[in-house]
């Protein structure tokens, strides 16, 4: 295993020849990236013809992993890109050869260089989550060479003129970067074909057409989008054949007029009347089935009546909460319904009273619901929470500001209020076990605090088992001397090294791992980590610089600084300032981020006297 680096490797096929210009077949392998993730060497095995190099490249999902998989175990998609590094593989007839090329010379986009055309983002505060994985995700990394205008043609064009029967799915998914009234045609384009198109592909693409729509959230063309959306969930949709019917379109179908109320007009006309009463119709009491087998999601319509400020809903919605037949994660989004559209804050104690069930998702919805509910009340609760990191931090902050513009003072307040909001947030961030709700959860037997069960549950899908195993690797008896603590992080790393891929959602705990058992030798890989994790990895970025900061690596200060000064994400920069002052400051970050930083809650934090030793005084006790 090699940390920070990819290696994939993969087959070709040639996509077509011609004579003159030279066509190519060819996988694009990922070697190797720089400090800022892009992509360094390319390594091209390609079946070459004729006097010059155009190719039309395959890309794999680029996974930050160590294997040799076959295409099939990432998704894929094209890019058009001419080559000129590819040229000295021409030849009269086809021939096979492997070459290395950089990116430079093979015309990639790569990653960390926002496309020419995308979604340019406010430069003032900070980047929000959704930005963080709208602007930086890995899969779209791979549609860099689909411009807007190319996708607007793919979209348009029938499924079998396309090399790829999945090419128009690929071309609505990347036109989400580029929202303009061009766009937007050729969206409707797609959503106005009949109502069940009769292949697959077509279907897929439609759907993933109106998501991007509803992503648009009605910045162009408004009326005809809400009309396009209607029709896919009104009478005529709901009066042709059962069979005929697609139950994904519909579901997000209400998803994206629930957006495009999100932030469109305030009034309502007629026809926003009519799509209110389509999607209560949607709704059904104790089953997402209706009489004739179709399936609708009932917690994305009720989601959806919330968006759409549908109060003549609200009835209906405490019918949901009430009815112990629903699944809990639908009747937490009806409680937070039912307690903005009828200002009834009682009702959020249905959903405070499902933050505490053991089940993952119900935990996960009961967050969101809370979120969209602005219930600023309960951001203390969210904060300790056994869940992700970075859906607690999300939620945290988009709380805080709600309160904020509620009145209830800014986050430049010098006072106890401030004080207690920069407790919560160092805990936060700093995320020791020992500060979090293991929702009755612990670890009393013998059995139960086996070395390897432990290391185990690392790697488990809820983070109550994974925070768990961090607590008890770290301490009692496999962290009882400087010895044990070695062997304990030995197993650890051990593990994590046969993994055949990244594990996303282990690499966190590892990394936390790692630097409560306080373990000097896997300070170069952690340092690395820090150094090289694409943006869509920051909670595990600033697990990493954190863990150093708590192994007192001297060595991490220069990094910490520069990666502060240099990202938008608000966690990653906070973390920055906790770890560059547990290590004494020596590049004095404090006093940078107090003055020149655009996001003022990390502004506010870096001015104020509170010092992080508290978070060391939790973990001594």
């Amino acid at each position: 295993h090699s940390f920070g680096r990819i290696k994939q490797t993969a087959d070709l096929n040639v996509v077509k020849e011609e004579p003159h210009t030279g066509y190519l077949g060819l996988r694009l392998n990922l070697d190797s990236m720089d400090a800022k993730g892009r992509i360094q060497v390319a390594y091209v095995t390609a079946s070459a013809t004729g006097s010059s190099a155009r190719t039309r490249g395959e890309y794999l999902r680029n996974r930050r992993s160590c294997c040799s998989a076959s295409c099939a175990s990432g998704a894929q998609t094209s890019c058009w890109k001419r080559a000129d590094g590819l040229r000295k593989l021409t030849r009269s007839g086809r021939k096979r050869a492997c070459i290395a090329v950089d990116a430079q010379s093979f015309g990639v986009e790569t990653a960390g260089d926002e496309p020419s055309g995308e979604v340019g983002i406010d430069r003032e505060g900070y980047q929000k989550t959704e930005e963080t994985y709208a602007k930086d995700a890995g899969r779209d990394l791979f549609f860099a060479g689909m411009d807007e205008e190319e996708a607007c043609r793919v979209l348009g064009a029938p499924t079998e003129q396309l090399q790829e029967n999945s090419d128009r799915y690929i071309a609505a998914e990347r036109l989400k970067f580029f929202p303009s009234e061009a766009s937007t045609k050729a969206l409707l384009k797609c959503v106005a074909c009949e109502p069940m198109p009769a292949s697959l592909e077509d279907r897929v693409a439609r759907r993933k057409s109106i998501e991007t729509l509803g992503r648009f959230q009605g910045k162009f063309l408004r009326e005809q989008v809400r009309d396009a959306l209607y029709e896919c969930i009104g009478p005529e949709a709901m009066s042709v054949a059962p069979e005929l019917r697609d139950s994904y379109t519909l579901e997000v179908a209400v998803w994206a007029l629930g957006e495009l109320r999100k932030k469109s007009v305030d009034a309502k006309d007629e026809k926003d009347v009519l799509v209110v009463d389509a999607v209560r119709g949607l709704l059904r009491k104790g089953s997402s089935r209706d009489e004739e087998g179709l399936v609708v999601n009932q917690r994305v319509v009720v989601q959806a009546l919330l968006q759409l400020d549908a109060k003549d809903a609200v009835p209906q919605l405490r019918e949901v909460m009430a009815d112990k037949g629903v699944d809990a994660a639908t009747r937490s989004a009806a409680a937070a319904a039912v307690s903005v559209l009828a200002d009834d804050s009682s009702a959020m104690r249905e959903v405070e009273d499902l933050l505490s069930t053991p089940d993952l998702n119900t935990r996960r919805a009961a967050i969101e619901d809370v979120t969209l509910a602005k219930c600023s009340a309960l951001a203390p609760r969210i904060a300790v929470l056994p869940n992700a990191l970075v859906l607690r931090t999300r939620s945290v902050r988009l709380l805080l500001e709600s309160e904020d513009s509620n009145g209830g003072g800014g986050i430049d307040d010098d006072d106890d209020r401030s004080e207690r909001r920069f407790l919560m947030l160092d805990r936060l961030i700093w995320d020791h076990p020992s500060s979090l709700d293991m929702l009755g959860l612990s670890n009393e037997t013998k059995k139960s605090r086996m070395l390897q069960r432990n290391v185990d549950r690392l790697y488990k899908n809820d983070a109550r088992f994974a925070y768990l195993a961090q607590a008890t690797l770290s301490s009692g008896e496999h962290a009882a001397d400087a010895d044990t603590a070695a062997a304990t992080a030995h197993a650890v790393i051990e593990s994590f090294q046969k993994q055949p891929y990244f594990d996303y959602f282990a690499a966190y705990h590892v990394f936390k791992t790692l630097g409560w058992l306080q373990h000097e030798p896997a300070a170069d890989m952690l340092l690395e980590q820090f150094k090289t994790l694409p943006p869509r990895f920051f909670n595990h970025q600033l697990g990493a610089g954190l863990a150093l900061a708590h192994m007192g690596h001297q060595a991490a200060a220069p990094f910490l600084c520069s990666v502060a000064k240099e990202t938008r994400i608000w966690e990653l920069k906070y973390a920055c300032l906790m770890a560059s002052s547990m290590l004494g400051d020596p590049l004095k970050l404090r006093e940078y981020l107090a003055t020149e930083d655009s996001d003022p809650l990390v502004r506010s934090r870096a001015r104020s006297d509170l010092s992080f030793e508290h978070l060391l005084q939790n973990i001594r006790s």
